[in-house]
Protein backbone atom coordinates (compact mmCIF):
# COMPACT_ATOMS: atom_id res chain seq x y z
CA UNK A 1 0.00 0.00 0.00
CA UNK A 2 1.35 3.30 -0.91
CA UNK A 3 2.52 5.43 2.25
CA UNK A 4 0.26 8.82 2.89
CA UNK A 5 -2.70 7.87 1.10
CA UNK A 6 -6.42 8.00 2.44
CA UNK A 7 -6.16 4.09 2.49
CA UNK A 8 -3.11 4.55 4.39
CA UNK A 9 -3.92 7.14 6.69
CA UNK A 10 -6.70 4.54 7.69
CA UNK A 11 -4.79 1.97 8.22
CA UNK A 12 -2.43 3.48 10.97
CA UNK A 13 -5.17 4.36 12.73
CA UNK A 14 -6.89 0.86 12.21
CA UNK A 15 -3.36 -0.68 13.54
CA UNK A 16 -3.70 1.71 16.92
CA UNK A 17 -6.89 0.57 17.78
CA UNK A 18 -5.46 -3.56 17.29
CA UNK A 19 -2.14 -2.60 18.95
CA UNK A 20 -4.21 -0.36 22.02
CA UNK A 21 -6.71 -3.32 22.67
CA UNK A 22 -3.87 -5.87 23.03
CA UNK A 23 -2.07 -4.16 25.35
CA UNK A 24 -4.24 -2.76 27.62
CA UNK A 25 -6.58 -6.29 28.34
CA UNK A 26 -3.04 -8.14 28.60
CA UNK A 27 -2.16 -5.23 31.50
CA UNK A 28 -3.30 -5.98 35.32
CA UNK A 29 -5.65 -3.58 36.91
CA UNK A 30 -3.24 -3.20 39.51
CA UNK A 31 -0.01 -2.01 36.86
CA UNK A 32 -2.33 -0.48 34.55
CA UNK A 33 -3.14 2.69 37.66
CA UNK A 34 0.95 2.63 38.57
CA UNK A 35 3.24 4.54 38.08
CA UNK A 36 7.11 3.40 38.00
CA UNK A 37 8.44 6.22 39.51
CA UNK A 38 7.37 9.34 41.20
CA UNK A 39 8.06 11.87 37.94
CA UNK A 40 6.74 8.68 35.34
CA UNK A 41 3.61 8.61 34.03
CA UNK A 42 1.79 5.39 34.59
CA UNK A 43 -0.50 3.29 31.44
CA UNK A 44 -3.23 5.11 32.08
CA UNK A 45 -2.21 8.37 32.40
CA UNK A 46 -0.22 7.66 29.08
CA UNK A 47 -3.34 7.11 27.12
CA UNK A 48 -5.17 9.83 29.04
CA UNK A 49 -2.52 12.09 27.53
CA UNK A 50 -3.58 10.56 23.74
CA UNK A 51 -7.30 11.05 24.50
CA UNK A 52 -6.83 14.61 25.98
CA UNK A 53 -4.15 15.25 23.32
CA UNK A 54 -6.47 13.93 19.91
CA UNK A 55 -9.77 15.76 21.57
CA UNK A 56 -7.67 18.79 21.34
CA UNK A 57 -6.62 18.18 17.44
CA UNK A 58 -10.10 16.45 16.58
CA UNK A 59 -12.04 19.69 16.44
CA UNK A 60 -9.59 21.27 14.31
CA UNK A 61 -9.37 18.66 12.16
CA UNK A 62 -13.23 18.29 11.60
CA UNK A 63 -13.28 22.22 11.28
CA UNK A 64 -10.43 22.50 8.24
CA UNK A 65 -12.32 19.01 6.51
CA UNK A 66 -15.21 20.50 6.32
CA UNK A 67 -13.97 23.79 5.00
CA UNK A 68 -12.16 21.93 2.46
CA UNK A 69 -14.49 19.92 0.34
CA UNK A 70 -13.87 19.49 -3.13
CA UNK A 71 -9.95 21.01 -2.95
CA UNK A 72 -9.04 17.47 -4.51
CA UNK A 73 -9.09 16.51 -8.52
CA UNK A 74 -8.05 13.47 -7.31
CA UNK A 75 -8.14 11.85 -3.93
CA UNK A 76 -6.34 8.64 -4.40
CA UNK A 77 -2.47 10.05 -4.18
CA UNK A 78 -0.35 9.90 -1.44
CA UNK A 79 -0.54 13.45 0.14
CA UNK A 80 3.20 13.44 1.53
CA UNK A 81 4.39 15.79 4.31
CA UNK A 82 6.93 18.68 3.74
CA UNK A 83 9.87 18.54 4.44
CA UNK A 84 10.31 20.77 7.90
CA UNK A 85 7.33 19.15 9.35
CA UNK A 86 7.89 15.52 8.43
CA UNK A 87 11.19 16.35 10.48
CA UNK A 88 9.29 17.43 13.36
CA UNK A 89 6.95 14.38 13.33
CA UNK A 90 10.38 12.64 13.49
CA UNK A 91 10.97 14.00 16.66
CA UNK A 92 7.77 12.03 18.39
CA UNK A 93 8.88 8.66 16.73
CA UNK A 94 9.40 5.72 19.07
CA UNK A 95 11.61 4.50 20.45
CA UNK A 96 12.53 8.36 21.30
CA UNK A 97 15.79 9.34 21.98
CA UNK A 98 14.62 13.34 22.92
CA UNK A 99 12.21 13.83 26.18
CA UNK A 100 9.74 16.21 25.57
CA UNK A 101 8.11 18.67 27.99
CA UNK A 102 4.62 18.36 28.23
CA UNK A 103 2.61 21.72 28.37
CA UNK A 104 -0.36 22.08 31.22
CA UNK A 105 -3.06 21.73 28.66
CA UNK A 106 -1.83 18.17 27.21
CA UNK A 107 -1.01 16.54 31.16
CA UNK A 108 -2.97 13.75 31.68
CA UNK A 109 -6.07 14.19 34.23
CA UNK A 110 -6.32 12.08 37.55
CA UNK A 111 -6.80 8.37 36.52
CA UNK A 112 -7.07 7.05 39.88
CA UNK A 113 -10.42 6.55 39.60
CA UNK A 114 -10.22 4.88 35.49
CA UNK A 115 -10.67 1.08 35.20
CA UNK A 116 -8.75 -0.40 31.88
CA UNK A 117 -12.04 -0.40 29.55
CA UNK A 118 -12.88 2.51 30.28
CA UNK A 119 -9.88 4.04 29.23
CA UNK A 120 -9.90 1.47 26.25
CA UNK A 121 -13.27 2.35 25.16
CA UNK A 122 -12.67 5.99 24.96
CA UNK A 123 -9.28 5.66 23.39
CA UNK A 124 -11.14 3.33 20.73
CA UNK A 125 -13.89 6.02 20.39
CA UNK A 126 -10.72 8.36 19.73
CA UNK A 127 -9.72 6.38 16.82
CA UNK A 128 -13.18 5.41 15.47
CA UNK A 129 -13.55 8.96 15.28
CA UNK A 130 -10.78 10.30 13.44
CA UNK A 131 -11.07 7.11 11.00
CA UNK A 132 -14.49 8.79 10.20
CA UNK A 133 -13.11 11.96 9.41
CA UNK A 134 -10.73 10.01 7.37
CA UNK A 135 -12.92 8.45 5.39
CA UNK A 136 -15.69 11.72 5.26
CA UNK A 137 -12.61 13.84 3.94
CA UNK A 138 -12.06 11.17 1.47
CA UNK A 139 -16.16 11.44 0.22
CA UNK A 140 -15.63 15.07 0.42
CA UNK A 141 -12.57 15.24 -2.01
CA UNK A 142 -10.43 16.98 0.51
CA UNK A 143 -6.52 17.39 -0.44
CA UNK A 144 -4.91 16.79 3.19
CA UNK A 145 -2.31 18.22 1.61
CA UNK A 146 -3.24 21.41 0.75
CA UNK A 147 -5.96 21.99 2.95
CA UNK A 148 -4.64 23.53 6.02
CA UNK A 149 -5.23 23.31 10.17
CA UNK A 150 -4.28 25.20 13.14
CA UNK A 151 -2.18 23.39 15.79
CA UNK A 152 -4.88 23.81 18.90
CA UNK A 153 -2.53 25.31 21.28
CA UNK A 154 -0.01 27.36 19.14
CA UNK A 155 -1.86 29.40 16.96
CA UNK A 156 0.48 30.22 15.03
CA UNK A 157 1.70 26.66 13.79
CA UNK A 158 -0.08 25.72 10.52
CA UNK A 159 0.16 22.42 8.95
CA UNK A 160 -1.95 20.21 6.47
CA UNK A 161 -4.38 17.45 7.32
CA UNK A 162 -2.15 15.45 5.92
CA UNK A 163 1.24 16.26 8.72
CA UNK A 164 -1.79 16.64 11.54
CA UNK A 165 -2.81 13.37 11.11
CA UNK A 166 1.06 11.89 10.74
CA UNK A 167 1.75 13.88 13.70
CA UNK A 168 -1.38 12.23 15.90
CA UNK A 169 -0.37 8.88 14.51
CA UNK A 170 3.60 9.06 15.26
CA UNK A 171 2.67 10.63 19.01
CA UNK A 172 0.19 8.05 19.53
CA UNK A 173 2.74 5.41 18.84
CA UNK A 174 5.17 7.42 20.94
CA UNK A 175 2.87 6.82 23.75
CA UNK A 176 2.02 3.23 23.29
CA UNK A 177 5.76 2.40 23.36
CA UNK A 178 5.68 4.30 26.46
CA UNK A 179 2.93 2.52 28.43
CA UNK A 180 5.04 -0.45 26.94
CA UNK A 181 8.43 0.26 28.51
CA UNK A 182 6.60 1.44 31.85
CA UNK A 183 4.34 -2.04 31.67
CA UNK A 184 8.44 -3.62 31.44
CA UNK A 185 9.82 -2.07 34.42
CA UNK A 186 6.30 -2.18 36.96
CA UNK A 187 6.92 -6.41 35.82
CA UNK A 188 11.06 -6.40 36.31
CA UNK A 189 10.10 -4.91 39.98
CA UNK A 190 7.91 -7.21 40.54
CA UNK A 191 10.04 -10.15 39.89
Amino acid sequence: MQKYTYNWFIQQFEHTKITAEEFILSVDENLFLKAPAEDRWSIAECYSHLINYGDLYFDNITSAISENAGTADSVNQPFPPRWLPQKIISIFEPPYKMKLKTIKAMKPVDTSEYNRMELLDEYLNLQDRLIAQLEYAHQKNVHLGQSKVTHPIFSIIKMTLAECFLLLEAHQRRHQWQAEQTLQVLQNHAT
